[in-house]
């Protein structure tokens, strides 16, 4: 693994939340293996790695997580936001150069971060510097490849169809697209692990792809949750990541974005499956799913469409 991936320092899983998360990474990383003695050369050096705490981490820049935790307010103050973009200056290049695109059609060059930022409006500001501030954090894991671009991908669709779910979903109305973006982080995690993870008796195999899935199934929520707690995101956030796929299990307090974020993913899901063209057609999870959330199935058809769109869009920007 890279250089450009740092080693999580001890005070950044000191937190109790954090803490907690990681003994829940450790604890599901034991049932896999007691219900399968196949993947036991595989988790026992991750369940080592979660607890002397080795595991590499991507880590937000200080001036990367003051931008993310601006995006979050619903009364986002565009002047505050620019005057952080415009800090750091790869990201106010980026940003700059996706105002002055074709997309917006501007008659002249905006001149300044403060001016992009206005006329994109503040929900399409507030998506672009998320997707511009966290895209080369998530994908700068070095050994990963395909695998972190497939990821960002999928995550740039849950996180369309959720930003479309929350709209009306108090106190998430802001959080949404970056809750989508964010719901998957364990996976690359465990890609990066198993991308440096040496042969236990030095044989030179490596895990099947159906070692890797089962770990992934296992612990990518929870070790999502317990990198999200050490960046300093909310209790209730990583709450929701951690049961983004059984929100069943989430606290009261994080039972709402939970929802969402399990309806989003299944939307996602079903987007890269092929959307039927038939309503009637749909699985009969996704609309339980829906209703649970207020989500009619009209509803569900609007919003895949619409996640699709700002995919494509953002595909083009980004």
């Amino acid at each position: 693994m890279g250089a450009d991936v740092e080693e999580i320092e001890n005070k950044g899983i000191g937190t109790q939340s954090s803490a907690r998360f990681m003994e829940i990474a450790m604890a599901r990383a034991r049932v896999l293996m007691d219900s399968d003695r196949g993947q036991e050369r595989w988790v026992k050096p991750l369940i080592r790695a979660i607890r002397r705490k080795r595991l590499r981490l991507p880590v937000l820049s200080p001036m990367v997580q003051r931008v993310v935790k601006l995006t979050e307010s619903p009364e986002v103050d565009l002047d505050e936001l620019a005057d952080a973009v415009s800090r750091d200056p790869v990201l106010s290049t980026r940003i700059m150069g996706v105002a002055n695109s074709s997309y917006f059609r501007g008659s002249t060059e905006v001149p300044n971060v403060r001016d992009a930022l206005m006329r994109m409006g503040v929900r399409e500001a507030r998506t672009q510097v998320i997707v511009v501030a966290l895209r080369s954090t998530l994908l700068r894991s070095s050994g990963l490849g395909e695998s972190a671009h497939r990821l960002w991908k999928h995550s740039l669709l849950v996180a369309s169809a959720i930003q479309e779910i929350t709209l009306e979903l108090p106190p998430w109305e802001s959080t949404g697209f970056l809750a989508g973006l964010l719901q998957d982080l364990g996976q690359l995690v465990v890609l990066a692990f198993v991308a440096e993870l040496p042969a236990p008796q030095d044989d030179g195999s490596a895990p099947s792809e159906e070692s890797v899935e089962a770990i992934l199934d296992a612990t990518h929520a929870s070790l999502g949750a317990m990198v999200l707690a050490s960046w300093g995101f909310p209790e209730e956030f990583c709450e929701a990541v951690l049961a983004h796929h059984n929100s069943s299990q989430a606290p009261e307090s994080a039972s709402s974005l939970a929802r969402a974020m399990e309806l989003g993913h299944h939307i996602a899901d079903q987007i890269e499956e092929g959307w039927p063209v038939d309503s009637a057609e749909l699985p009969e999870c996704l609309i339980v799913l829906g209703q649970q959330s207020g989500v009619e199935i009209d509803r569900l058809v609007d919003i895949a469409a619409e996640a699709e769109a700002n995919v494509e869009v953002l595909s083009k920007l980004s």
